[in-house]
């Protein structure tokens, strides 16, 4: 269960829920904002006594473009709380700028990306990049590397470290034109160290169905949907990620309407069960 879906001023009531309606032990903790109404401290005892452990430490922090200080800074911050919670994953995202320059950018955020992961590794941590699409208009160029799979395994061949790795995200790579089960995947299976579920579909109406979200990448748009009946090929990609060896967790992030977060968190999970009984029995 993913802590995105919720704002700076709900704490991690509504996560603890989410978690209990789908019977799950996990959940992406996201930090500052599920730690700004209640401290970090009292968040964090609250999912404990709830029985939950942190799957992720997840941020908003960009390592290229101008936010290059802010996002080294809050790195390392979730690199220590998610070493205090024995979590051992953070997530960050690339970031952007006015012109698309891959290698220059790949270069930029290898440099800046460095001491990260030397205090990554201290704390046998890894750090895992997010797939994204221009989902806020920050990047109308498409400068992100990430949201091209040649770049981004470039990007990873560069670092080549076992304390960075990738945080797949299947519906972003849908959202920025590529298809996840044919171009995305393959040649970034070895580097895959998290991963994020929901499921997206090629907006065909004016406006979403009831209760779901519509995201928009350079003129596109694509509106999320029940996990399953979307676009994507869970079936194959869960098949291609346990054979790959893959057995780390599958965050569900339904991307609905607040009010619709339990039922559908409970019905993504279901599906995701079925799914890994028929096409990965060997990963419980």
């Amino acid at each position: 269960m993913s802590g995105t879906e919720f704002t700076d001023t709900d704490g991690v009531d509504g996560l603890i829920e989410m978690a209990r309606s789908a019977q799950c032990d996990a959940v992406e903790f996201w930090y500052p904002k599920n730690a700004v109404r209640d401290g970090a401290d009292a968040a964090l005892r609250k999912l404990d006594r709830a029985g939950l452990r942190i799957a992720c430490v997840s941020t908003p922090s960009q390592l290229y473009g101008t936010g290059e200080a802010d996002g080294v800074s809050l790195l390392h911050e979730a690199i220590t709380l998610a070493a205090r919670t024995g979590s051992d994953r953070v997530n960050t995202y690339f970031g952007h700028a006015p012109l698309v320059d891959d290698q220059r950018a790949i270069t930029a955020y290898a440099g800046a990306l460095a001491p990260v992961l030397d205090h990554a590794g201290s704390e046998n941590v890894v750090v895992v990049l997010e797939n994204e699409f221009d989902a806020f208009g920050w990047d109308p160029v498409g400068s992100d590397i990430s949201r091209r799979p040649t770049a981004l395994a470039e990007l990873f061949a560069r670092v080549d470290s076992p304390w960075f790795g990738l945080n797949f995200d299947a519906a972003n790579f849908l959202c920025a034109g590529v298809s996840p089960t044919h171009d995305a995947l393959p040649p970034l299976l070895p580097w895959v160290r998290y991963a994020h579920v929901k499921d997206v579909r090629r907006a065909s109406e004016d406006t979403p169905h009831d209760g779901w979200i519509r995201f928009t990448d350079h003129g596109m748009a694509y509106d999320t949907a029940s996990l399953g009946t979307g676009e994507l090929d869970w079936p194959a990609m869960i098949t291609s990620l346990a054979t790959a060896g893959y057995d780390g967790y599958l965050t569900l992030e339904p991307h609905c309407v607040p009010s619709n977060l339990p039922a559908e968190t409970a019905g993504a999970a279901a599906y995701l069960r079925d799914v890994i009984k028929v096409h990965a029995p060997s990963h419980p």
